[in-house]
């Protein structure tokens, strides 16, 4: 897709989750609001651990190399957590990531993908003890649960991201409950 297609596709689908979180049960919008806070406070827990092996410093040396292979990694809870939370940034679909800018990352760590959050590299690894690698792959495992969860319940939920879901999806809802 041309990033212009790419921009369309994600105006259309920021307005498709916003009519289904008007439309959606509270019941529902609190499992989603629990799930989102579970999320974030792990994945606030797992920056910490990066930021204490000097993963920012590594990062900027790097020029974020890595995240430049992240492309459309943002997940559905990602995109609902955004929207609930007002933190919507505007995409750059022409970059390599479309929330990497010269200045970092445009997502709050809280909203990043699973796979920006819990990728590590080589240096950075190099960088923690033992106990913060456990620590570090303990709290990744929790994490996948949760996100796992979340695929589980919902049709346009996934890990490889929401773009490739939706793309399958033709015209369902996003946040249309899975059949058991």
């Amino acid at each position: 897709m041309l990033p212009t297609d790419l921009h369309t596709r994600w105006e259309e689908v920021l307005n498709q989750l916003r009519l289904e979180l008007n439309s959606i049960t509270e019941e529902e919008l609190l499992w989603l609001q629990q799930r989102i806070a579970l999320i974030q406070t792990l994945q606030e827990q797992i920056h910490a651990l990066f930021l204490d092996a000097d993963g920012s410093e590594i990062c900027r040396t790097c020029s974020g190399s890595c995240c430049e292979h992240g492309h459309n990694h943002i997940t559905l809870i990602n995109v609902v957590a955004a929207l609930l939370q007002h933190k919507i940034p505007e995409p750059d679909f022409a970059a390599p990531c479309p929330f990497l800018t010269s200045r970092g990352c445009l997502l709050t760590v809280s909203l990043r993908p699973f796979n920006c959050v819990t990728f590590i590299c080589n240096a950075i690894e190099a960088h923690m003890d033992a106990a913060q690698v456990t620590e570090f792959y303990r709290l990744e495992k929790i994490l996948r649960a949760h996100y796992t969860e979340v695929d589980q319940r919902y049709v346009g939920s996934s890990l490889r991201g929401l773009f490739i879901g939706t793309h399958r999806l033709d015209a369902q809802r996003l946040l249309k409950r899975r059949s058991i």
